[in-house]
């Protein structure tokens, strides 16, 4: 007949849930704050009881789905940075009887999915001196910020590994495209990396079950892409009235959006992504002097390929250096080019650092030139005074 054990604290004979499978290192007491090495003849490493937890929308034991993979929330670490004893996180462990071990990460309304990675080349990072790139499944990703430590500030529940107050660990986190992120991390023991994806926080919400009271979200910023594409079928003083706007302004670009925007003095690497690429794209540079204009250099690089770079002397493109560039005399440039889909980095080199000036840079994609927009325009005036002609026709007849 097999028996049941109960597990309780050794040091306030509390309950300990367990909830994570048969790789779970570490308990922390729900009750006393102790944390336990269940490795160890559950010996009392720390204790977080006077330790104030923050305030957070997940409770260990909620259950939730991600990516159709149903979680079950089992640890909570709280991190702090070191430089500034305010700015706090928090990481829930995750666990999936089929799936292992991911983490649920928290800051201020902002949430993401993170999970170890086992084949980035931390070799090659380090060889490279933790440089300001790094590449992981054909994506690039810059560092955001010099590297940092945070330390542990409390614990709860289970973790797959011994967690104990005022550990240090150091970071580098680097930013990609789409809410994406990698954060290699160190430890005493060893150096771990990890692939994070931003998610809707509304719907994470909603799977774990959290009340709407307890709900934190963090506002949008404007820079989201919008594409505004014009709907068929609109009615005919739709059509009038961009008529009339183009007419007025004298519009060249059309349904375009910006899919980077940048104002910079000094040398600086940004990335961004072609998402749609029926037809150009454009890269505005904007200054208030041609001194300015001519200090810079900008390069487009794919797949860490160079595709295009202009400065004051030449520009190359497609595996060629052209003579032709911006008049020495401009305060700004227009580039069209035709890029296919994909990640890619805009690199700005300041050729001569003793210029103070500001450049502004605007990546635009699905841009029309004033050469293939003329002949559409000049369509959409001719429906326009013939389906306005048809109709006076018709009213005539019919009086």
């Amino acid at each position: 007949m097999s028996r049941v054990y109960s597990i309780k604290c050794p040091k306030c004979s509390a309950p300990l849930g367990h909830l994570g499978g048969g790789r779970v290192q570490s308990v922390t007491c729900a009750y006393c704050k102790s944390v336990i090495d269940l490795n160890n003849d559950y010996k009392i490493l720390s204790n977080f009881r006077n330790i104030i937890a923050p305030d957070v929308p997940f409770k260990i034991g909620m259950q939730g789905k991600i990516d159709e993979i149903e979680w079950t929330i089992i640890g909570w670490i709280v991190y702090r940075s070191e430089d500034d004893v305010e700015d706090k996180w928090s990481e829930f462990l995750l666990f999936s009887p089929l799936y292992g071990y991911a983490w649920l990460v928290y800051e201020s309304g902002e949430i993401g999915f993170s999970r170890r990675v086992r084949d980035f080349d931390l070799r090659k990072w380090e060889s490279n001196k933790k440089g300001q790139t790094a590449f992981y499944n054909q994506g690039h990703y810059l560092l955001e910020e010099e590297s940092y430590n945070s330390r542990i500030d409390f614990v709860q529940g289970e973790l797959n590994w011994v967690a104990k107050k005022n550990d240090k660990i150091r970071c580098w986190d680097y930013k990609g495209v789409k809410g994406q992120s990698l954060s290699i991390e160190q430890s005493k023991k060893e150096l771990e990396v990890y692939h994070t994806q931003k998610l809707n926080s509304q719907t994470v919400y909603e799977s774990f079950g959290v009340k709407e009271e307890h709900q934190v979200i963090k506002k949008q910023s404007f820079g989201e892409k919008i594409d505004d594409e014009v709907a068929e079928g609109k009615p005919l003083s739709f059509y009038g009235i961009i008529v009339i706007f183009i007419l007025l302004l004298g519009a060249i670009i059309y349904d375009s959006n910006i899919i980077l925007s940048e104002t910079v003095n000094s040398s600086t690497k940004k990335l961004f992504r072609v998402t749609n690429n029926t037809f150009l794209n454009q890269i505005t540079i904007k200054t208030s002097s041609s001194a300015t204009l001519n200090a810079y250099k900008i390069t487009v690089y794919k797949n860490n390929t160079k595709i295009f770079s202009i400065d004051k002397r030449s520009v190359y493109f497609s595996q060629k250096t052209l003579g032709k560039t911006w008049n020495h005399n401009a305060i700004g440039a227009n580039v069209y080019l035709k890029l296919d889909t994909g990640q890619y980095l805009l690199e700005v080199t300041k050729l001569d650092k003793s210029i103070t000036g500001k450049l502004n840079i605007q990546v635009f994609q699905k841009v029309l030139r004033t050469s293939y927009i003329t002949p559409l325009l000049i369509l959409v005036i001719l429906f326009f005074i013939y389906f306005n002609f048809r109709n006076f026709i018709h009213k005539k007849e019919s009086q």
